[in-house]
């Protein structure tokens, strides 16, 4: 039993756990402060655009989430210095194409402001500031993951996540409404960086030299394509339901539901640190078959974190409403047990893709794209009710499991 104890304490993917798990749930707990105290600030329909541009963000976002994968898996794969000419030519693509994207949205704000209902077209204009200036975030955090310093990275996490709350808070209180709580995350980003400059200097420079991105970039466009598909997948089962309901909805149903599903995603969060540990630690080549060892231990650890809090949620869904909301929040609390549990699938469908990520598994691609599709063609046909619009998440997430673990092959599955 000693000698068991002793084998666990030493087991460097677990104490890596243990470390981003502790720090992730620092940024948790001021991720989701953020929600219920704005959400007590401000009006229902107000706190609905606020839930809006948040998913909004994890939409667009998935461009950076692109290169930050593609980051993680040239670190953990290549020498210092090769890693180093790869990455600096990524960064100087990210920076031009998120440029571009946030243009567009500037651009298109007006019609943003119709479609979704928003009462301004400014939280657009701020959004697009938030994208870009997370750039520098993203890819600072992914080489320091990529080289397993997950303490840095948890400060790091925790610096934007606080700041994001008292800046937020800060400009509500001002009279800055859905915009102001937005713009608290551009100021807490601007902290973050600070920060990161400190760790990344004498780790891998972001050098911005002129060189030839071309050659840098071609042998993994192939790879960005796999990323990228894999990874609106994923956010779209995260969050698309928001903007839906936020499109077909009343701004008071929105705001009420949003509240509900905002919760909901707690199961996801709790399970993040465990897919951050398991993407470096994945190696391309793997000659001793660890990769399986630390996919088993990776689905152990989200059914027993992501499960717990699932059962929770379940067996205690007013006391968590009343207790992070408030009582008018409650119209909606028979939602939030399938919510949940649809999130926990969502956590291990992330879990896989991002396995089949780290070791480049190009049929990923194909089953991200058929659930794309699937979950694209339910919310059109099917979402007169809250509970079909959530229905179109829970089909779409059973399917995409269905075909993970029905693939045929030794290297996406632990046998």
């Amino acid at each position: 039993m000693t000698s068991r104890i002793k084998s666990i304490t030493q087991d460097s993917f677990l104490r890596h756990n243990f470390i981003l798990f502790c720090g992730s749930m620092i940024v948790a707990v001021f991720n989701y402060l953020y929600h219920p105290i704005l959400g007590r600030m401000m009006s229902v329909e107000e706190f609905g655009e606020v839930q809006a541009l948040v998913s909004l963000f994890l939409q667009f976002g998935i461009i950076g989430g692109v290169f930050r994968i593609m980051v993680i898996n040239i670190t953990s794969n290549s020498s210092e210095e090769e890693a180093k000419e790869s990455i600096s030519a990524l960064y100087k693509v990210a920076l031009a194409l998120i440029l571009l994207i946030s243009l567009i949205i500037v651009a298109a704000s007006p019609l943003l402001k119709q479609f979704f209902n928003f009462h301004s077209a400014y939280p657009f204009v701020i959004l697009a500031l938030i994208l870009l200036s997370g750039i520098p975030i993203i890819f600072s955090e992914a080489i320091l993951q990529g080289r397993h310093k997950f303490k840095e990275i948890s400060i790091s996490q925790s610096i934007a996540s606080i700041g994001k709350l008292l800046f937020a808070v800060f400009f509500v209180s001002w009279g800055w409404s859905s915009a102001g709580a937005i713009f608290g995350i551009i100021v807490a980003q601007f902290f973050a960086i600070l920060y990161l400059r400190t760790k990344t200097k004498g780790l891998l420079k972001l050098e911005r030299k002129n060189i030839e991105i071309s050659a840098k970039i071609k042998k993994n466009v192939k790879y960005a394509f796999l990323v990228l598909t894999v990874s609106l997948t994923t956010s779209f089962l995260f969050s698309f339901d928001i903007l839906v309901v936020k499109h077909y909805f009343s701004s008071e149903i929105a705001g009420l539901y949003g509240g509900v599903a905002i919760i909901s995603r707690i199961v996801f969060f709790v399970t993040g640190s465990i897919v951050g540990v398991m993407l470096p630690s994945i190696k391309i080549h793997d000659q001793d078959g660890n990769n399986s060892t630390i996919l088993r231990k990776s689905l152990i650890l989200i059914s027993l974190v992501g499960g717990g809090v699932l059962i929770f949620f379940a067996i205690f869904p007013e006391f968590v409403i009343t207790l992070m909301l408030g009582e008018r929040y409650l119209a909606y609390v028979g939602l939030l047990p399938l919510l949940s549990f649809t999130l926990f699938l969502v956590s291990v469908i992330n879990l896989l893709f991002s396995y089949m990520l780290a070791i480049r598994n190009f049929k990923a691609a194909g089953i991200s794209l058929l659930g794309f599709a699937i979950i694209i063609f339910l919310s059109l046909i099917h979402h007169e009710t809250l509970l079909a619009v959530i229905q179109n998440s829970l089909i779409t997430s059973i399917a995409i499991i269905a075909m993970l673990f029905t693939a045929k092959t030794k290297r996406e599955m632990p046998g």
